[in-house]
C-alpha cells in the first residue's frame, strides 16, 4: 500500500514551485539591520547616508509597485510645493550661485527630493526581499536592538563613561554632559524600532526578551531625560492595544487620531493661550516643556499671517530666539513654512499610512498593532523634539518602515534554526 504513493510524491516534489531566491538584497538588508544598532549608539546622523546608500544599493532590481505609487506621489507632491515656496522664503537661496554638488546638498528643497528618491527606493526595493532572507534580517534587527539597548542602559546607568572612552579613543575628549546627550540619541531609534522588534520576539516565542528591550528603553530613556520617548512609548502601548483589541474600528479611529494634528495643531495652540489652558500649563511644567510652550504659542499666532502658503521653507530659522532653529512640533512647523498645503500633504501621507494599518487588519492583527504603534511613535516624537527636514531623522523613519516589513516575514511560532543564519539567499 505505501508503494503506489511514491510515484505521487514524486511528482508533488517536482512540481513545487521553486524557492525564490534574492542574494543581493538579503546582502543589502543584512547590512542596513548590522549597522542600524551601531549607528544608533555611536553616530545617529549616519541613519541618512546609510538610508541613501541602501537605495542606491537596491536600484538595480527595483520594482515600482502600483501599492507603492501613491505615499510615493504624495511626498513627490510635498517636495515640489517646499521648492516651489522657497520663491517667498526669507532664506530663499539664489541659483545662480550654486557650483557644484555641495552647494546644491546644502538647499533643503533638492535634499527633499534626493531623499524622496533613495529612503523611497530603499522602502521599496527591500519590499522584494524573499522570506527566508527577510526573516534572517529580522532576527538580527532584533538581536542586534537589544544588544544596543543593553549597551545604552549599562552606559547611561555609568554616566557614559564608555560613550566617553570611545570618543577619546579617536583623539578628542568629550564633556560627560554632551556623552550623556550622545548616548541618549540611541533612545529615539529604539522607541520606532521597539515595535517591530517585539513582534518579532513574541512570534519565536521570547517574551522575556521583549520585557527586557521595553525595561532597557524605559531606563535609559528616563536617566538621559529623552521624555519625548518615554511619551512615544506610553502612546504607542495605547494604540498597539486599541488596534490589537478592536482590530478594524481601532484601526479606523486611528486614521482620524494621525489626521488631527496635521488639521488643528495651529487652532489647538491659539485656543489653549485664549482660554488659559497654556498659562497654566507653563506653571506645572519643567523649563524644557516651558520652552517649547513659548515657541508653539509663537508659531501658531505667525501662522495667521500666511495660513494657506505659509513663509516659506526653512523659514523657522530665521525668527532668532523665538524659534531656535525649528519649531519642535512638526505640525506646526508644517504649517508655518508651508502653509495649509504643505501641513494637508504631509496628513495625507500619515493618514495613508494609517489606512495601511486598516488593510492589514485583515492579515493579522498583531502586524496591524505593530504598524500603528510605530507609527504614532514617530509622530509623537516628531511632535516634540525634532526638525522635519533633518535627514536622519527622515532616514529613521523610512527604516522603521522596512523594519516592520521584516518583521512581518516572521512566521508564528517561527524558531529559527542555526543553518538558517548560514548562506544567503
Amino acid at each position: 500500500m505505501i508503494a503506489p504513493l511514491e510515484p505521487k510524491l514524486a511528482v508533488d516534489a517536482s512540481s513545487a514551485a521553486p524557492v525564490r531566491r534574492t542574494p543581493w538584497l538579503s546582502g543589502v538588508a543584512i547590512f542596513l539591520v548590522v549597522m542600524t544598532p551601531l549607528l544608533a549608539y555611536l553616530a545617529p546622523l549616519g541613519f541618512a547616508p546609510l538610508l541613501a546608500l541602501t537605495g542606491l544599493l537596491v536600484l538595480p532590481g527595483l520594482k515600482l509597485t502600483r501599492a507603492a505609487a501613491p505615499p510615493l506621489l504624495i511626498l513627490v507632491g510635498l517636495a515640489v510645493w517646499a521648492a516651489v515656496s522657497m520663491s517667498w522664503s526669507p532664506v530663499a537661496v539664489d541659483l545662480a550661485g550654486l557650483k557644484g554638488y555641495g552647494d546644491l546638498e546644502k538647499v533643503t528643497a533638492v535634499k527633499l527630493f534626493l531623499q524622496v528618491g533613495t529612503y523611497g527606493a530603499a522602502v521599496v526595493g527591500l519590499r522584494g526581499l524573499s522570506e527566508a532572507g527577510a526573516r534572517r534580517a529580522a532576527m538580527v534587527l532584533a538581536y542586534g536592538l537589544l544588544a544596543l539597548v543593553v549597551v545604552a542602559t549599562l552606559d547611561s546607568l555609568s554616566g557614559a563613561a564608555v560613550y566617553q572612552k570611545l570618543h577619546l579613543a579617536t583623539g578628542e575628549a568629550i564633556r560627560p554632559d554632551l556623552a550623556m546627550v550622545k548616548v541618549s540619541l540611541s533612545t529615539y531609534a529604539l522607541a520606532l524600532l521597539f515595535w517591530p522588534a517585539a513582534l518579532i520576539l513574541s512570534r519565536i516565542g521570547r517574551p522575556g526578551l521583549i520585557i527586557l528591550l521595553a525595561m532597557g528603553i524605559v531606563i535609559t530613556s528616563k536617566i538621559c531625560s529623552s521624555d519625548a520617548c518615554l511619551m512615544a512609548l506610553a502612546v504607542g502601548g495605547l494604540v498597539w492595544a486599541m488596534v490589537y483589541g478592536f482590530g478594524r474600528t481601532g484601526a479606523k479611529v486611528l486614521v482620524g487620531l494621525v489626521a488631527a494634528p496635521f488639521v488643528l495643531a495651529p487652532l489647538a495652540v491659539l485656543v489653549g493661550v485664549e482660554t488659559g489652558v497654556v498659562a497654566w500649563i507653563h506653571k506645572v511644567v519643567p523649563a524644557s516643556w516651558d520652552a517649547r510652550l513659548n515657541i508653539w504659542t509663537f508659531a501658531a499666532d505667525h501662522i495667521q499671517t500666511h495660513p494657506f502658503r505659509g513663509w516659506g521653507l526653512d523659514a523657522s530659522r530665521t525668527f532668532g530666539p523665538a524659534i531656535p532653529l525649528h519649531t519642535h512640533n512638526a505640525e506646526l512647523q508644517l504649517w508655518l513654512e508651508l502653509g495649509g498645503i504643505g501641513a494637508a500633504l504631509a496628513g495625507v501621507f500619515f493618514c495613508w499610512l494609517a489606512y495601511g494599518v486598516v488593510r492589514l487588519c485583515e492579515r493579522s492583527r498583531a502586524e496591524a498593532a505593530m504598524a500603528a504603534g510605530a507609527l504614532v511613535a514617530y509622530l509623537v516624537i516628531g511632535g516634540l523634539s525634532f526638525g522635519v527636514w533633518q535627514e536622519w531623522w527622515l532616514a529613521l523613519g523610512a527604516l522603521t518602515v522596512i523594519a516592520c516589513g521584516l518583521a512581518r516575514a516572521v512566521e508564528t511560532p517561527q524558531w529559527i534554526a542555526l543553518d538558517e543564519l548560514a548562506p544567503l539567499d
